[in-house]
């Protein structure tokens, strides 16, 4: 989820401790909990840094990697506590425990979303993204700011998370609700005595959301409504990584995005000038009509790496079709 998210979510944080009267008749409790809750709740994205020393293709390989899997859950908090048991005294404890709480709202929330995080490592290097919120949900924002406006304006915890918090969790349950039933109907419609894999991603609003079915020679992309259907906006045959590929393999971009990309498209393009550029896209990632998740590796005619980059460059338009029920 985007920062703004985490930030309501450690606000929300907030507000459940303070219905325990222990805490909030204890301002420096409260202020230990304010401030353990909202660094918590960002504290896995602080993988940031990446980006600034070593550039977007590390950024793309480990953001939201060993930042957000099982040993960070405990070192983030173990960090956090001693830094701040050092202006809230006594209170490690408590620095601790909803930081801990932060840590771990902020991974379930990125688990939600098509990115997704790789949560379970050492268990599992798999990332894990289970498709079912956007990177932003405008609907969360509009909680978290009705949250903030029934606190400033002095309604006490217990009713400022009933009238957000609840609303909150129904949204998220009826989301997974409509994926499911979506997931069956593209299934049905694409899947039937085949072996397919599908990919259904949230997209704006609640009732229209994109997919993704792969099978062994190509890919389906299109969306999927609640009410209109099942419209189909472009297919793609797949292509194969063979000999032709090998040269860019030795391209950190191609290694990186290959590991990346949940649905891999692969194109081998020979230029007017002799070089040839291999294209990648994501097909999970699509915005209406472009395909904005992409790497680029150029090779010359002996099969040297003169180009690679990720960007949006020569995105693939796709062309759009009429819902079929």
């Amino acid at each position: 989820m985007d920062n703004v998210t985490h930030a309501l979510h450690g606000l929300g944080l907030y507000a459940v401790a303070a219905t325990d009267p222990t805490i909030a008749q204890d301002p420096m409790a409260m202020s230990a909990v304010l401030w353990a809750a909202s660094l918590g709740s960002q504290a896995p994205d602080f993988d940031f840094v990446i980006r600034l020393f070593a550039g977007d293709v590390a950024y793309l390989r480990h953001h939201r990697g060993i930042s957000h899997s099982i040993p960070a859950w405990f070192l983030w908090p173990t960090f956090l506590a001693g830094v701040l048991v050092l202006f809230h005294p006594g209170h490690f404890a408590q620095l601790w425990w909803w930081s801990f709480l932060g840590v771990l709202v902020h991974v379930g929330m990125d688990l939600l979303t098509t990115y997704g995080t790789v949560a379970f490592w050492p268990l599992s290097k798999k990332r894990i993204g289970l498709d079912i919120l956007m990177i932003i949900d405008v609907v969360l924002w509009v909680f978290g700011g009705i949250g903030i406006y029934l606190w400033l304006a002095g309604f006490p915890p217990q009713q400022v998370l009933l009238y957000t918090g609840l609303p909150s969790l129904l949204y998220i349950l009826l989301r997974i609700g409509i994926h499911l039933y979506l997931r069956m109907q593209v299934r049905q419609r694409f899947c039937d005595d085949t072996v397919c894999r599908i990919s259904i991603i949230p997209f704006l609003g609640l009732f229209r959301w994109n997919f993704v079915v792969e099978h062994h020679e190509s890919y389906t992309l299109g969306a999927a409504h609640v009410r209109k259907g099942i419209r189909v906006d472009n297919s793609y045959k797949r292509v194969k990584e063979d000999d032709r590929f090998r040269p860019a393999a030795q391209s950190k971009v191609y290694g990186t995005f290959r590991w990346f990309a949940r649905h891999l498209l692969l194109e081998h393009q020979e230029r007017e000038d002799g070089h040839v550029q291999v294209n990648m896209a994501d097909l999970a990632y699509r915005f209406r009509d472009r395909l904005p998740m992409t790497a680029h590796v150029v090779l010359d005619p002996e099969g040297n790496i003169v180009e690679e980059r990720l960007g949006k460059k020569e995105v693939q338009k796709i062309a759009k079709r009429k819902y079929a029920k």
